[in-house]
């Protein structure tokens, strides 16, 4: 049974890569011209209906614990951020939008002091919660997002260093791995405002407002906010 859902999640790790190379592949052909955007659209479109299925099929049971679901989002999120890594490697240029936005994103890549780096991550952690729960379906394009925004600045570090200075960074730029352990807190924190308002769009439509579910819901949040406050302690050390 453990072998069978590792299994499972390695294959979602790939269908979240196959995903970005798709969806940029179609974006690049149909319109060039709107690349940064509608490469995340097409990315996010294969996994909106799974994704919206199974958290409400998860609701209607009532599932006492969300962890199949952070195992979920995070396993598609890494092979999103792989994929947006690679085409940003091979195409620098090409999801420029994400260029511009990583400084405000809430993806490990501001430099500044702990309450402005705090106060920017919460701000996406809002936004990300808000946005999934009036929306449900929404959840898909803001794990994309997000992977796409990571992956792209990843790519603009090791575009800018050489051979194993990838790994050790230089005065001048810093190696992804110095970003890895503050932006793995902050993204999980991300992850788990998605789900928590992706479960309470799906409590809101199946009408279920008993106390336990909506505590359960409260814990996701807490949780989220206890990674983004831990990452930004992290960023600003």
């Amino acid at each position: 049974m453990k072998e069978e859902r590792k299994d499972n999640f390695s294959l979602l790790f790939v269908l979240g890569l196959i995903s970005s190379l798709t969806g940029f592949s179609a974006a690049k052909v149909l319109f060039p011209s709107e690349v940064s955007v509608l490469t995340v659209i097409f990315a996010s479109i294969p996994l909106v209906y799974p994704l919206t299925t199974k958290f409400l099929a998860d609701e209607k049971r009532k599932a006492e614990s969300y962890f199949e679901e952070v195992e979920i989002y995070g396993s598609l999120f890494a092979g999103e951020a792989l994929g947006f890594m690679l085409i940003s490697l091979f195409s620098p240029g090409a999801l420029s939008l994400q260029a511009s936005a990583a400084g405000i994103s809430g993806n490990a890549v501001s430099p500044g002091f702990f309450f402005q780096v705090l106060s920017n991550n919460l701000m996406v952690f809002s936004g990300i919660l808000l946005v999934s729960a009036i929306v449900g379906s929404a959840g898909a394009f803001i794990l994309v997002w997000n992977a796409s925004v990571l992956g792209r600045f990843f790519a603009s570090l090791i575009n800018r260093l050489e051979g194993f200075r990838v790994l050790t960074g230089t005065s001048e730029t810093a190696s992804p791995l110095a970003y890895v352990p503050h932006a793995s807190f902050e993204m999980a924190g991300f992850i788990l405002a998605g789900i928590s308002g992706s479960m309470i769009s799906a409590a809101v439509y199946r009408e279920h407002f008993d106390r336990r579910k909506w505590l359960d819901i409260l814990k996701l949040v807490v949780l989220g906010l206890v990674f983004v406050l831990s990452g930004a302690i992290l960023e600003a050390a």
